[in-house]
């Protein structure tokens, strides 16, 4: 549903107009002094900048700079294991005077969401903002969109207890299914649990073939599942009736097929309009609306025992993938 980042060819991804620059993204044939006094110039990232104490990240030992100009620091070591492909092949540098790579066709956001998934950073210490509109979720996607570019599973870095897979997750109870695909296309299957939830009252009909696809055929089918079977779930609890009580002078057996009337009545009503997320307020509300006329107190305990039990049972029904 959201555009995902292209995997450029390492060449037109790294090379600056000015051709100071290698076909790796090093600086090569640049005045030292020149060159500190530019890199100087730029801004420094505030999550990712040159002094690492108290943040548990290695001392940085090369700089990431992306296409807006934000220098990021970061360590080829931790790059290099976490990347089955040497970092998009950029790494480890051969020109040691100089550590610095131009990621051309990564805007600094981006970047940043990208560091945040390699060095797992732990929620307390990230002042990356979670929520928020559609555009910023678009942001998260495209930021995550771009590890497997640079050879590293998102989820083998995406987990939770991460500053970066609570923000995601904060975005599901406003766009359920679309943070749902991101976990699908990327198997995180942590984050998709987390989300599935949310999708409850939801139809899945509102899932098209784009969406589909790019969660997989794997978490859709999963998906599936849970809807299906909550309201089976539902339906099967909903279509035991009331057990009948010892009848009594002023209601007999007979009298006690108005209760059973009423409530196959309210049963149709929420059948007929029955989701996965169907709240046990509204299955209150829609069996009392439709016994409020019963007189018999033996009538009204049956009735309470047994909407009670639904309710009960309902509340306790699985609710993730």
């Amino acid at each position: 549903m959201f555009p995902q980042p292209t995997n450029p060819t390492q060449g037109n991804q790294y090379t600056l107009a000015d051709s100071r620059y290698s076909q790796t993204g090093e600086l090569e044939g640049a005045d030292p002094v020149g060159y500190k006094c530019e890199i100087a110039l730029m801004q420094t990232s505030q999550n990712f900048g040159p002094h690492v104490a108290g943040s548990g990240r290695p001392n940085p030992d090369i700089s990431l700079i992306s296409n807006d100009f934000v220098v990021f620091y970061a360590d080829q070591s931790t790059l290099l294991r976490l990347s089955n492909n040497n970092f998009n092949n950029l790494l480890p540098l051969s020109n040691w005077q100089h550590k610095e790579v131009l990621l051309q066709d990564i805007p600094s956001p981006e970047l940043d969401l990208l560091l945040q998934a390699i060095y797992t950073i732990p929620a307390s210490s990230a002042s990356t903002a979670c929520g928020g509109n559609v555009a910023e979720l678009q942001r998260f996607v495209r930021g995550v969109g771009w590890l497997p570019t640079y050879g590293i599973p998102a989820k083998s870095v995406i987990l939770p207890c991460t500053h970066l897979f609570d923000c995601i997750l904060s975005f599901a109870p406003l766009y359920p299914l679309e943070v749902y695909a991101l976990a699908g296309h990327h198997d995180m299957n942590d984050l998709a649990v987390a989300a599935s939830p949310h999708t409850l009252p939801l139809e899945l009909w509102n899932i098209d073939e784009e969406l589909a696809v790019r969660m997989s055929a794997k978490y859709f089918l999963h998906l599936v599942r849970l809807h299906m079977g909550r309201k089976s779930t539902l339906r099967n609890l909903l279509a035991k009736e009331p057990d009948p009580h010892s009848p009594i002078e002023t209601c007999g057996f007979e009298t006690q097929e108005k209760l059973r009337k009423n409530w196959y009545t309210a049963i149709a009503l929420l059948t007929w309009d029955i989701t996965a997320g169907m709240t046990t307020g509204r299955i209150r509300e829609v069996i009392m609306m439709h016994t409020r006329d019963l007189t018999c107190e033996g009538c009204i305990k049956a009735r309470d025992a047994r909407l009670n039990a639904v309710l009960a049972e309902w509340s306790m029904s699985v609710r993730s993938i």
